[in-house]
């Protein structure tokens, strides 16, 4: 079944990462794929700011509501989202998990921040 909230998410390319490895001493990074999925892309508060690390405070971020799991920077393989032509590391995950006799939609909310040089 389709969420309701569908109407109010915007599409967002999930790039998600292979698994890289040692080819002759080298290091080579894993290949990816690219998916569109969908969210809500909201502002981060300031306040929401102040909560990370202090290097990262000055950078851009949002908030990001979705259906689809996404691997933060603490996965072994994070992924990264491109929307207004730029590309974001996920930092922070907080899932959302209702009860589904209540009618609410289960979720995620990332916290987003723009990778420097992006």
């Amino acid at each position: 079944m389709t969420s309701p909230f569908e109407i109010f998410r915007s599409p967002v390319i999930l790039r998600r990462f292979q698994s890289g490895g040692y080819t002759n001493g080298r290091w080579i990074d894993g290949a990816y794929t690219d998916t569109q999925i969908t969210s809500s892309i909201q502002p981060m508060k300031g306040e929401e700011m102040q909560e990370l690390p202090e290097a990262r405070r000055d950078s851009e971020g949002y908030k990001l509501f979705t259906s689809t799991l996404i691997n933060t920077v603490t996965s072994v393989n994070p992924d990264l989202v491109l929307f207004f032509g730029k590309t974001f590391e996920v930092v922070q995950v907080f899932p959302w998990q209702n009860a589904p006799a209540m009618g609410l939609v289960n979720h995620y909310k990332y916290l987003v921040l723009r990778l420097e040089g992006q």
